[in-house]
């Protein structure tokens, strides 16, 4: 058992095998959700009877976790898509100012 003396908190110490489990769930997880996003993109992208768009990728998960990216990529050939991704640099607030003004 590990105790914190800031706070007082009592973790149980992991084992090995824990924290193999641990990772297994959490690379399940991360590439589930790779997949569902790209799964989101295909989806517009068949609405869009195939034409060939840009998706603005803006978010800590898909910049820096190891692998998001890839397998959302990787997803997208998977399904044939010609949809790509980029990163958008410019925040959250200037996709935000399209789409009102769109709406």
């Amino acid at each position: 058992v590990v105790s914190t003396q800031s706070t007082g908190a009592v973790f149980p110490t992991a084992s090995p095998a824990d924290v193999a489990v641990i990772q297994e769930v959490c690379n399940a997880v991360s590439n589930r959700a790779a997949r569902l996003a790209a799964a989101g993109v295909h989806a517009i992208w068949l609405k869009r009877e195939k034409e060939q768009f840009t998706v603005a990728v803006d978010g800590s998960v898909f910049l820096k976790h190891a692998t998001f990216a890839k397998v959302m990529q990787s997803t997208l050939q998977e399904l044939s898509c010609t949809a790509t991704l980029e990163i958008a640099t410019d925040g959250s607030g200037l996709g935000s100012a399209l789409i009102a003004a769109i709406a």
